[in-house]
């Protein structure tokens, strides 16, 4: 070794990701229901569906599971094909990825880099500022309106020259607040065309406000528009890891090359080709979702406590101040809801049962705090 060289004894990791705090997924199901046992739990932080996957889903997923000593296609052309199909459009116009997630992460990296900037609005899904870091790029954080809805008007002016990338969730995370699809495609028709518009609807399946809200036609028409998706909600699949995207073809074929190969396993592949088959389920699952989020809801207003009307499979409603401690309280009962901030907080629709545990457990964390 040239005597001139010296070596730390500490890697050396980039600044921003030494000082970086990881997303945080709260403990697992079989985790939490390890700890509480037979008392039972009310699993109602993550946003998943609450049942299980299709039974057909389930078959396909043990049929799929005896080839996995093989690599999956790199081009997740099945998947494609049957979305495509679903969609009205090419299959070059989706792009199957780890979950919407990891399309937003790869999306972020393609665009990013230094001197650039990325535009949101916040409070919003935690993952948007991490993959800013990822990116080497600026976060531009635009406040909620007082409604605790999306401020189009003020995300439009928070553009600037170096911004590349704007987010846009819809509905969003953790409010449960919605943009009607007229809305986002005005604003994306005014965004200059040097800036990609990225519309994550991985709530999209349980709008209720309106029977038409996707983005995805407007996606496929403009280069600077992509929409994401995902398996992991109302198809239950969140522990597979698959979604996908939805835009013009060259622009999925340029962002692409920021991904990794392979991140869609051979079974997500086979889960998520099968779960499209069944569509009138995906209703009956909406429906179910929505007499929860009604339920809910109903009780909130019961008990004169403030909440975001939800167009998604959660609410953001308000305890005050000592949030954190009743959360926490209501973990300690075996239910589990989002940490949130010092005044609010987030719940998952669940089941029949969970709701009403949760509704119970509340009433009776609130009791016990009242003097």
């Amino acid at each position: 070794m040239p005597a001139s060289l010296s070596f730390s004894s500490v890697v050396r990791i980039r600044a921003a990701i030494d000082h970086l705090v990881p997303y945080d997924g709260g403990p697992g199901f079989e985790e939490f229901a390890r700890r509480f046992g037979a008392k039972g739990i009310a699993m109602l932080s993550g946003n998943e569906y609450p049942t299980p996957p299709f039974p057909e889903v389930v078959d396909a997923i043990a049929r799929a599971a005896t080839g996995i000593n093989r690599y999956p296609d790199a081009a997740t052309v099945r998947l494609r094909e049957a979305l495509a199909e679903m969609l009205g459009t090419a299959p070059d116009c989706v792009w199957p990825g780890a979950g919407s997630s990891e399309n937003l992460t790869t999306t972020a990296r393609a665009v990013g880099g230094p001197g650039t900037s990325f535009v949101y609005p916040w409070p919003s899904f935690a993952m948007y500022p991490i993959n800013a870091v990822y990116a080497d790029a600026e976060s531009i954080m635009v406040p909620l309106d007082q409604a605790l809805g999306t401020d189009l008007e003020a995300l439009y002016r928070a553009i600037r020259d170096d911004t590349t990338l704007v987010i846009i969730c819809n509905p969003n995370n953790p409010t449960g607040s919605y943009l009607s699809r007229a809305e986002i495609q005005e604003f994306a028709d005014r965004v200059p065309e040097s800036v990609l518009v990225l519309v994550d609807e991985a709530y999209g399946e349980f709008v209720a406000a309106e029977e038409d809200s996707t983005l995805i036609p407007h996606a496929v028409e403009r280069p600077n528009l992509v929409v994401a998706r995902t398996f992991s909600k109302i198809y239950g699949l969140a522990g597979l890891r698959v979604g996908y995207m939805v835009g013009q073809a060259h622009t999925l074929r340029s962002l692409r090359k920021a991904q990794s190969p392979f991140v869609v396993s051979s079974v997500a592949e086979v889960a998520a080709t099968t779960a499209l088959r069944f569509q009138e389920r995906v209703r009956e699952r909406f429906e179910l979702n929505r007499q929860g989020v009604d339920y809910i809801e109903g009780a909130l207003s019961d008990r004169g406590i403030r909440y975001v009307p939800s167009q998604a499979n959660f609410i953001w409603l308000r305890l005050g101040p000592g949030t954190p401690g009743i959360v926490q309280e209501l973990l300690e009962m075996g239910t589990l809801i989002r940490k949130g901030t010092e005044e609010w907080t987030r719940v998952s629709v669940g089941t029949e049962s969970e709701n009403r545990r949760f509704v119970e457990d509340l009433d009776l964390v609130l009791r016990q705090r009242r003097p």
